[in-house]
């Protein structure tokens, strides 16, 4: 192996996400670890902090900056160029244990559809809430903490039970893997989509972190993302 073929395999297997734009915005070449990060990011925001941060010449800048992705934290980046036509970025992933002990948890298998409908009767027997529900049905049973999900859903659903209608969308996301113990998992997500303002407290966070969900707050969108263990 020559010392260019070393490096290549070298980024490629790096753990923190590596890649390289061309002065258009367009990805060039990007490492594993950057693919994953994909699910979280729009590779159009990482090529614009890559430009916010760049050197004012030729050559690379580190620099401090805790960024989240979704469940991915990091602590600097690294932004590089050489030339006119192509810049690098690499960002240093925060290395967090918490996720892998979470993983060792017992878990077992459970149609997520009838999880769903418990916590609904649980915790809006006295609401009048309507709930617009797209669900897809191919989704099989898949193996979670069942105990920690259904806390989840309930706070999750306790979040609307003031509320007129909400809509409620479970599937799988098309092209997103969770990437547990060197294997790729598909992700299914289950998404609230709503009027009024809601916000999330740690207590939640911390009950879908039990249950392996990430757990998403956007415009108008609550969104629990999770593996699909089989």
């Amino acid at each position: 192996m020559d010392k260019n073929e070393f490096y290549i395999n070298l980024i490629e297997n790096d753990l923190s996400p590596f890649i390289l734009f061309d002065s258009d915005g367009k990805m060039k070449d990007f490492n594993k670890e950057a693919e994953f990060l994909f699910n979280f990011v729009k590779p159009k925001e990482l090529y614009n902090l890559a430009i916010e941060n760049a050197p004012l010449n030729f050559g690379f800048h580190n620099k401090y900056i805790p960024l989240m992705y979704g469940k991915l934290k990091f602590y600097a980046i690294l932004v590089g160029y050489i030339n006119d036509s192509e810049i690098g970025l690499r960002l240093y992933k925060e290395v967090c244990t918490d996720s892998e002990i979470q993983m060792n948890q017992d878990i077992e298998l459970a149609n997520i559809f009838s999880l769903i409908d418990l916590s609904k009767s649980t915790t809006l027997i006295q609401s009048d809430l309507i709930i617009e529900e797209t669900y897809d049905i191919s989704i099989p049973d898949i193996k979670l903490n069942i105990n920690a999900f259904i806390l989840t859903l309930n706070d999750c659903f306790s979040l609307f039970i003031n509320d007129e209608q909400i809509k409620l969308k479970v599937y799988i996301k098309t092209g997103e893997y969770e990437l547990l113990d060197g294997q790729k998992y598909q992700v299914a997500s289950i998404e609230f989509l709503f009027v009024n303002d809601i916000t999330l407290d740690n207590e939640l966070k911390v009950k879908a972190s039990k249950a392996n969900i990430n757990i998403f707050l956007d415009i108008k969108t609550l969104k629990l993302d999770f593996p699909m263990i089989l």
